[in-house]
């Protein structure tokens, strides 16, 4: 609990969902088995004890902002809302910083509201697991991955003939990815103060910016966990998908009540 009260949690809220066709409200609104995607993210944390959030919002602000006064009293809440030009979640961490946002003596626990996570203990896991990478091996930051994911596209085995003799629509890749958790030692902020720049005409992203300096310094620590307790929303077609698995999992739970 103590460790509980010493992370904060960064939820990074600001997506304009483009691949799913530019919605009338925000990613994070958008309902997955009648709750925002938002509210699942929340109640996940706040289950594993977390009380200290900072939102970093962008596009449509205003109205993920009116939907948190129902948290109002239940967690502790600060908003950093960036301008159109801050474009990249690179950027949105360093305009949080600067401003006062993030409390540059805590640990953060970074999730994504469009990551859906189906293990609702997982973020203590996490946290947990990074405790003892910190104090073995001196991490400075720690990556949630899955053991692996379905490749989106066919892949072809082609010989020196060019002659394909294999072909697999949406292969299972069995490779670690990345499924939009961290948790991030103070260390970590100086390296955004010092590699992202807001002022960068394209959008910057942490993962591409900061995640490469930490694995070269041997200071990235990794948490592996099954496929089938992550699912992106990032297309229609995974939108579906999370719809169809949340409404299994709770009638499934009914029947266990009952």
């Amino acid at each position: 609990m103590r460790e509980i009260k010493r992370t904060q949690v960064l939820v990074f809220a600001g997506g304009m969902a483009k691949r799913m066709g530019y919605l009338d409200k925000p990613k994070a609104l958008l309902e997955v088995n009648g709750k925002p995607l938002i509210d699942h993210t929340l109640e996940m944390c706040t289950g594993c004890g977390f009380e200290d959030f900072v939102f970093l919002l962008g596009h449509k602000s205003e109205d993920i902002i009116s939907h948190l006064k129902k948290w109002e009293g239940k967690i502790n809440m600060r908003y950093s809302v960036e301008s159109e030009h801050i474009k990249g979640k690179g950027k949105a961490f360093k305009f949080a910083l600067e401003n006062g946002k993030i409390d540059r003596n805590r640990r953060s626990l970074v999730v994504f509201p469009d990551d859906l996570v189906l293990d609702p203990t997982l973020p203590l896991q996490a946290l947990l697991h990074h405790l003892t990478g910190v104090r073995s091996f001196g991490i400075k930051a720690t990556i949630v991955f899955t053991t692996g994911t379905e490749y989106p596209f066919g892949v072809g085995e082609i010989d020196s003939y060019g002659i394909v003799y294999d072909f697999v629509e949406k292969p299972f890749i069995e490779k670690p990815t990345s499924i939009g958790m961290y948790l991030l030692e103070p260390y970590v902020y100086e390296l955004v103060d010092k590699k992202i720049d807001l002022n960068a005409s394209n959008g910057v992203e942490f993962e591409s910016m900061i995640l490469p300096v930490l694995a070269e310094e041997k200071a990235l620590y990794s948490f592996l966990i099954p496929p089938n307790l992550w699912i992106p929303v990032n297309t229609i077609k995974e939108y579906e998908l999370a719809n169809k698995v949340m409404k299994r999992l709770e009638e499934n739970k009914e029947e266990e009540k009952e």
